[in-house]
């Protein structure tokens, strides 16, 4: 029986280190998701968590529009390309976001992976008579 629940709970340890290295993985990769989006006027490079990184007006966008249509504009530009870095970091936590939990729970503005995972990951402990 010793050894039935010894690979239990390799098994188990095993897993959560897959598991934690997933999670590793992703939430590398959402601190790399970006969007860019433009209507000819302007275009607005947004980054991760909504972090806006670039706005760009086209060189004649002040001939083209009133004050109050530009300011639209970059609003506009902003909110699609926000739209699509969230949309993305939705599709990139998917697999990971517990059943009935929102993603946004897990990745919103302060979310620090380093403080839910160990620095060093679990073992298995020692066979009996066994030296680690």
């Amino acid at each position: 029986m010793h050894d039935d629940l010894q690979a239990a709970i390799e098994g188990l340890v095993a897993e959560f280190g897959r598991q934690v290295s997933q999670v590793r993985e992703t939430h590398a990769q959402l601190r790399e998701v970006t969007a860019t989006v433009s209507d000819g006027n302007v275009t607005v490079t947004a980054g991760p968590q909504g972090r806006i990184d670039e706005i760009i007006f086209h060189p004649r966008v002040y001939t083209r529009l009133s004050p109050s249509e530009l300011a639209q504009a970059v609003l506009d530009q902003v909110a699609e390309a926000n739209a699509r870095v969230a949309e993305e970091s939705r599709k990139l936590m998917a697999p990971l976001v517990p059943e009935g939990m929102p993603a946004e729970q897990l990745f919103g503005g302060e979310f620090d992976l380093d403080r839910l995972l160990p620095d060093v990951p679990l073992q298995a402990p020692a066979k009996r008579g066994e030296t680690r």
